[in-house]
């Protein structure tokens, strides 16, 4: 019995104790501890875990003694249900950080991939980029920047960013909505580079749908064209080189924009 009792959640002593007061009835710590075969000060020390779990009750004897009781054997079933909850509440919030986890899981020349979804979440991975060291190297379709929220945003970026002297160089997809917000540019020029990307390179691809911007060995990604609106950051030195010397190429043939 106290092996089947230990597969359904009960360490040893636990089963062991339980099975005591099952087979005795009413009865002191010291007649417990005896049957069991454990010393005084465990038996209250598991009495009292077996309480918390619903199985033991606690009564007073003659002369305020202190007795235990086992419940009805039918609690043990609802033991093992509230063990059975909790554990699918453990494994729910193990699904829910372990994202956070693998960000943190370094391993020799593995990506950290760490994800952000909404407005407030992509917005907080571009900010990132505020701390950099290097030229950001940027894609960009501003016909995917649809959300206000995103470009009032952008405006105070930008300015943050001349304030710091983090240069960047952006490629923009040659479109009617990208001349027009070109045309209507009003940011600072001074550590910012615009270059266009002609449409006809590229014919199977209307829009971008999004951005891209490489810096140090990071390469954030933002998709701006579902549901909802996703940003991952991938930090690779690898992967940063390899998309870095892919810009560089194109950003020679690209014509360069004139305000």
């Amino acid at each position: 019995m106290k092996h089947v009792l230990s597969q359904l959640g009960l360490d040893d002593t636990e089963s062991g104790v339980y099975t005591s007061l099952l087979r005795l009835g009413e009865s002191s710590v010291s007649e417990i501890t005896k049957d069991a075969g454990i010393t005084r000060t465990l038996g209250y020390h598991v009495l009292e875990k077996l309480g918390w779990y619903g199985l033991v009750n606690e009564t007073k004897g003659r002369g305020k003694k202190r007795m235990y009781v086992a419940e009805h054997p039918r609690q043990i079933l609802q033991f093992v249900k509230n063990k059975e909850k909790t554990w699918q509440n453990r494994v729910k919030k193990a699904e829910e950080i372990l994202p956070d986890l693998l960000s943190l899981y370094r391993i020799d020349n593995k990506p950290v991939i760490r994800y952000q979804e909404g407005v407030k979440g992509v917005i907080a991975l571009f900010e990132e980029s505020l701390e950099s060291t290097t030229t950001i190297l940027s894609i960009l379709d501003v016909e995917s920047w649809k959300s206000s929220e995103f470009w009032d945003w952008a405006r105070e970026y930008n300015r943050e960013r001349n304030k710091r002297k983090i240069k960047e160089q952006i490629l923009i997809l040659d479109t009617v909505v990208g001349r027009e917000w070109i045309k209507n540019y009003k940011g600072s020029r001074v550590y910012t580079e615009y270059r266009w990307v002609d449409p006809t390179d590229i014919k199977d691809i209307i829009q971008f749908g999004g951005e891209i911007n490489v810096y140090e060995e990071k390469v954030m990604i933002a998709m701006l064209q579902q549901a909802k609106n996703v940003g991952i950051i991938i930090e690779s030195t690898v992967l940063a080189n390899i998309l870095r010397s892919m810009f560089l190429i194109i950003w020679k043939q690209a014509e360069k924009i004139v305000f």
